[in-house]
């Protein structure tokens, strides 16, 4: 269950079949332009499009918020006032596009201007930060006829892993006695069979449903988690909607793996040796204290066995847990994640080559072929992306991905 290396095929030349697929004339687009469009945040109506003062930054993973920040210019005038009307944190969001990709998007956050700047930082985060800001709870729970301390605020899965991530989504987007809970977002469908995993959530926990969804993502053999937000219109009227994509564990897409050529669509590959510690042993701490205290454990001897010495980690992150499965759970991820010699790798690539960014998203797996590197040796190299990103400051044309070694199960 330990991540493994990457898979590198010796030599710079490629399958057929892969070479076939990405090889050919044609392979750059026309450089795409950023745009930005504020929407509201519970129906997903286009209400205007933004006058940017430069490109925005943003940054898009799997299991996480991700987050977005666009600079916008005060001239006074008609343009403060309309800006004035929609920048109100979580009532309205904003999308991040290139081209005819949404990047990023969702609600704006508390703001910040300065009296001495002509710009301002308009920022917000990803579809996810909608999901920390409701309370779990059984969908039927009348909060003017029960507390929530009572039962029929609880809720009890025994389903699929992936099952439970979207029964979180749509317990928490579907409520019955209280209002505001409708979003722009639509569910995969339900996957027939069931499962033996259980999960009970009480209304009096009253923990986010974000917060649960994260949890879930990060138990052992955890579904990936990642809200697609796209265009589309309607009656002529543009709406931003969000497409929740669960994987089994892993989100992956159809036919082979995307190619990035290094020093052609592939820029740049990064590596940071030592980037994060590692843990052969991870020990998690549940509810309780003292002698009572609950806790899960795994360890691995993959490295002690090749002459590490023995290395601790504690998570604490999960205190409120008392399911002695689901705290063996976390432990046995957590070797898995840091159990690993601690190398974290970033490729900058330029977004309009083939693959360009429209036929991606985290999640997806991906070949990066390399050549006369300085650190890596010549081959292709098979990595996880589980991330995006862009900083305004860097080269329009080009998107950083976030990679991380496959677990095999």
């Amino acid at each position: 269950m330990a991540l493994h290396k990457p898979v590198i095929h010796p030599g710079c030349c490629r399958p057929n079949a892969v070479h076939d697929a990405h090889v050919g004339p044609g392979l750059m687009a026309a450089e795409q332009e950023y745009t930005a469009v504020v929407y509201s945040t519970t129906s997903g109506r286009v209400l205007y499009d933004i006058d940017l003062a430069g490109d925005p930054d943003w940054s898009a993973k799997i299991n996480e918020e991700g987050d977005w920040s666009v600079p916008i210019p005060l001239r006074g005038g008609e343009s403060t006032v309309r800006l004035h009307e929609w920048i109100i944190p979580y009532r309205y969001s904003v999308a991040i596009i290139l081209g005819s990709t949404v990047c990023q998007a969702g609600p704006i956050l508390p703001y910040d201007p300065s009296s001495n700047e002509s710009t301002i930082a308009v920022k917000g985060k990803g579809f996810w930060e909608l999901m920390n800001r409701r309370v779990l709870h059984n969908r039927l729970w009348d909060p003017s006829s029960k507390r929530i301390t009572d039962s029929s605020a609880d809720i009890t899965f025994t389903d699929l892993l992936a099952n439970i991530a979207r029964q979180i989504v749509e317990q928490s987007t579907l409520w019955a006695f209280r209002p505001g809970s409708a979003l722009p977002l639509d569910l995969p469908p339900y996957i027939a069979g069931g499962g033996p995993n259980v999960r009970t959530y009480h209304g009096y926990e009253m923990a986010s449903a974000g917060q649960r969804l994260k949890e879930l993502t990060q138990v052992d053999g955890g579904p990936d988690v990642y809200f697609q937000p796209y265009m589309t219109t309607v009656g002529g009227t543009r709406f931003v909607r969000h497409r929740m994509l669960i994987g089994q564990p892993f989100l992956v897409q159809p036919g082979v793996p995307l190619l990035f050529d290094y020093r052609s669509s592939l820029v740049s590959l990064g590596i940071q040796g030592g980037g994060t510690t590692p843990a052969i042993t991870a020990f998690v701490k549940g509810t309780g204290n003292e002698a009572g205290q609950l806790y899960g454990y795994a360890t691995a001897t993959a490295l002690t066995d090749a002459g590490w010495p023995a290395l601790d980690m504690v998570d604490t992150n999960h205190t409120d847990a008392a399911l002695q499965p689901t705290l063996d759970g976390w432990a046995a991820a957590d070797v898995a994640r840091y159990g690993v010699q601690p190398e974290l790798w970033q490729a900058t690539v330029k977004a309009s080559y083939d693959p360009d960014i429209s036929t991606y998203i985290p999640g997806h797996f991906a070949n990066y072929s390399v050549k006369n590197h300085h650190w890596l040796p010549d081959g292709i190299y098979n990595w996880r992306i589980v991330g995006l990103s862009h900083s305004g400051s860097s080269d329009r044309n080009t998107v950083d991905h976030q990679l991380q070694a496959a677990r095999s199960f």
